[in-house]
């Protein structure tokens, strides 16, 4: 039974990533100059009603770009009609309507290459291609809230086999900027991926954490996803109810007896990994706040593996008696160690399960990916 490893697919509604201003915040004196297929392109003028701003608005109302008022010769209007027209193509809506063939699909990645929702329609060819029969996303799955539908039409087949197992990442979750509406957008991503994960059949118990069973392995959903105060900061935690369900469920009989036992969340559980100079990367605001505590409950309850994500950075660790450790890069726009897009690979019916990295060229040290174009059932 092959299980991939997908994280921070950052999936949003045209591929997008970056921060977004919902019209509505700031309108009075914005009039329309210019619209296509819903989208519109409207002018700011000050005080003295003269030129002052211009910006693109999606049909969702979305602020994409804002700049100065362009000059007699400048070309600010036919780049914002161009980015308009791009971002139509990519849409979540007109990808899941209309998939492109893989010759439109890299010449569209040539013009935008690194739109997530292109780079996850890339990402599905070579998953086909390796068959996994369990798929496990550890959060991240959009850029803001935005693109989990994109995520059930192509996963379909995993959903429909109860094969899909996912935890929220801060993306999904969080709005770390301090604007105007800041609560009310919170509740929206919020909702939006409760929603998701019960649609999945993965939804939290009252403690914020989840079991499933994969024939005799056993996946325990983790939420690490608890907001810090800090304003801008990504960092996370898991509970401390969490964790004391994690520690009884330790001594739970079936639980116990079950071949593997995984744990699944989004901060990364080690610190990053060590640079031979002996320094690290900047961890402020991206680290898991209580990674100690949440490292001994899994060693407790007879964790063999924890995945998780984050970081974009792609290693695997075995510390002495404790879980070994899978750290996804970012599925879609890569690893930031390597610069290579790879997807983790374990078969869970080895003896001793191992990860291995595919990388998206479809070979890993001279082995070629089995061909295939379908996932297997769950019980081949």
């Amino acid at each position: 039974m092959r299980l991939a490893h997908l994280s921070d697919l950052h999936l949003s509604r045209y591929g997008e990533t970056g921060t977004w201003t919902q019209r509505g915040e700031d309108e009075e004196g914005w009039e329309q100059l210019h619209a296509w297929q819903r989208w519109s392109i409207e002018g700011l003028k000050d005080k003295k009603n003269r030129p002052d701003r211009v910006r693109l608005v999606d049909p969702e109302g979305v602020v994409h770009w804002v700049k100065g008022w362009p000059k007699k010769d400048d070309k600010l209007i036919g780049s914002m009609l161009s980015l308009a027209m791009e971002r139509h193509l990519t849409s979540s809506e007109n990808l899941i309507k209309n998939r492109p063939a893989p010759e439109d699909l890299s010449a569209l990645l040539k013009v935008d290459r690194h739109n997530t929702n292109l780079l996850f329609l890339n990402l599905l060819e070579h998953l086909q291609r390796l068959t996994p029969e369990v798929i496990v996303l550890t959060g991240d799955m959009t850029d803001n809230g935005f693109g989990y539908a994109l995520i059930e039409h192509y996963l379909k087949p995993w959903i429909d086999r109860h094969r899909l197992l996912v935890v929220p990442g801060n993306h999904d979750t969080y709005e770390m900027f301090p604007r105007k509406g800041r609560k009310a957008r919170i509740a929206l991503r919020e909702d939006g991926y409760k929603s998701f994960a019960e649609h999945v059949e993965c939804q939290a118990n009252e403690t914020g954490a989840y079991l499933r069973y994969v024939g005799d392995v056993a996946v325990v959903g983790l939420s690490s996803c608890k907001a810090p105060i800090t304003i801008l900061s990504a960092s996370g935690e898991v509970t401390e109810d969490q964790l004391t369900w994690l520690r009884q469920l330790g001594t739970d009989r079936i639980f116990a007896s079950a071949r593997l036992r995984i744990a699944l969340l989004h901060h990364h559980i080690l610190r990053m990994p060590f640079e031979l100079t002996g320094r690290q990367p900047i961890e402020m605001g991206m680290r898991l706040r209580n990674a100690a505590e949440v490292m001994r409950a899994c060693t407790e309850s007879g964790i063999n593996m924890v995945f998780n994500g984050h970081r974009h950075h792609g290693y695997m660790v075995q510390l002495p008696g404790m879980p070994s450790v899978i750290s996804s890069p970012s599925s879609t726009l890569g690893c930031k160690s390597t610069d290579m897009r790879y997807v983790w690979m374990v078969d869970l019916a080895a003896r001793y399960p191992f990860p291995v990295a595919f990388p998206m060229n479809g070979r890993y040290r001279g082995m070629d990916i089995p061909e295939a174009t379908q996932p297997k059932s769950p019980s081949e």
